[in-house]
């Protein structure tokens, strides 16, 4: 194996949107970073069909991101619809820092942005299509990677720090054996969509990310997108979502035509990309890291994405690694305190909404409470509670990352808006007698 050699503070595997933003901010920092991304970028990930809201859109001007770069032809969401069968209404996107609205992001567009924005800091590096092959361990210490790249020699690459932004399937975390911490498999969920040209606009309101589901254990999300785009998501059991080998695209249009929702926008589209999915979506965390390495984004935290919550995680998680990561190499911390504020910050910031999500996936697609109560709860209690502005405005607030997950269905709040849901169907009944 041919071998060429050079050190770097820091090698971060992977360079789409935690592994981009974690090497701005070490550059920002004077660190000496390299990054590899396996792909020749632009392009797809494997499986993402994200939101992103202000939250986020606030971290990466820390950076320096051009939102006009990463949102290039892309309109901006100002609300979430609810289409379902019995609870329907908006929430709208909330004012945060100056942005009411969000992105349901090009992610081929979205990741290159980053990637270039981080390479205008001068002491980061970047290698597309090259991944890492293996670890270098000295002494039980990770002191580099060994490089490679389609036609080229194998390189050796030596770091004082290697971090992993290498997604659900890490090659640093499998190598190093990373423990999984808080692992949720009791409810499985699966995720197909695929982005599709000439749809109509779903109402004459504007883009709007548009979720439904009729209580069997699946719903859809359609999201205006980039260049006149809308993504189609199917999510559920996974049980349910769950496409013969070899035949998803064609599973995939079928479930498309069988429902009205989808069926009726999308007759004259054009599918513009091949379906992508994720079968049995990791709930987890994994250990912060080890000697002379560390894990960021999906390599670090997964979880459902029916809150769309995922590239926050990942743009946050490299901000705190960033933060540590700095004071580490400034001789301010050694390497254990510097894993454990890591994971103490990371895990502070995340976990309270992976609980909420967790819950949300039980209670929207694994609910198994009797039909007449399922009928009560969407027609009555549930329809009372998304009719109520407060609960509303207090979802978009959580939506946004403006309030914990456990301010935005608050007991008090929520018996406030049952309370006031018989009286507005009271108003309403009291309406059409006076009509008539």
């Amino acid at each position: 194996m041919s071998l060429h050699h050079s050190e770097y503070d820091v090698v971060i595997v992977g360079g789409r949107p935690a592994g981009s933003t974690l090497a701005a901010r070490l550059g920002m920092a004077g660190l000496r970073v390299l990054m590899l991304e396996r792909a020749q970028m632009p392009a797809l990930p494997g499986a993402s069909c994200p939101i992103i809201y202000a939250s986020t859109m606030d971290m990466l001007d820390e950076i320096g991101a051009d939102e006009g770069a990463y949102a290039r032809g892309t309109p901006k969401i100002r609300r979430m619809v609810n289409a379902g069968e019995a609870i329907k209404g908006e929430i709208a996107i909330p004012m945060r820092n100056g942005r009411d609205y969000g992105y349901a992001i090009d992610r081929a567009r979205f990741d290159f942005a980053l990637w270039e924005n981080a390479l205008r800091y001068p002491t980061v590096e970047g290698r597309l299509g090259w991944s890492a092959a293996d670890l270098i361990l000295e002494n039980g210490r990770v002191t580099g990677v060994i490089a490679s790249a389609p036609g080229q020699p194998r390189q050796e690459i030596r770091s004082k720090v290697v971090v992993g932004a290498d997604g659900r399937f890490s090659l640093v975390a499998r190598k190093m054996g990373a423990a999984q911490r808080d692992e949720h498999t009791d409810f499985p969920t699966s995720i197909y969509y695929a982005y599709w040209k000439n749809a109509p606009p779903y109402d004459e309101n504007g883009a709007a990310a548009v979720a439904w589901g009729d209580g069997t254990g699946f719903g859809f999300l359609m999201m205006d997108s980039a260049d006149d785009t809308v993504v189609v998501a199917v999510e559920g059991q996974s049980e349910i979502i769950d496409p013969p080998p070899g035949q998803v695209d064609a599973w995939y249009e079928e479930l498309i035509a069988r429902y009205p929702i989808t069926a009726e926008r999308m007759r004259h589209a054009e599918r513009i990309t091949d379906v992508r999915g994720m079968k049995n979506i990791g709930n987890l965390y994994r250990q912060p890291g080890g000697s002379g390495w560390a894990l960021v984004g999906d390599a670090y935290h997964q979880k459902d994405p029916l809150d769309g919550q995922g590239i926050y995680d990942a743009v946050f998680t490299a901000k705190a690694l960033a933060r540590e990561l700095a004071a580490y190499f400034a001789g301010e911390q050694d390497w254990e305190t510097t894993l454990r504020r890591y994971d103490s910050a990371a895990r502070s910031e995340t976990y309270p909404m992976y609980q909420s999500t967790l819950q949300r996936v039980q209670v929207s697609l694994y609910d198994s409470s009797p039909e007449w109560l399922k009928w009560a709860a969407a027609n009555s209690f549930g329809r009372w509670l998304f009719e109520d502005r407060l609960i509303r405005e207090q979802m978009g607030l959580m939506l946004t990352r403006q309030i914990a997950p456990r301010d935005a269905m608050s007991m008090p709040l929520v018996v406030g808006a049952l309370l006031r849901g018989p009286l507005r169907d009271l108003s309403r009944f009291l309406d059409r007698q006076l009509e008539t």
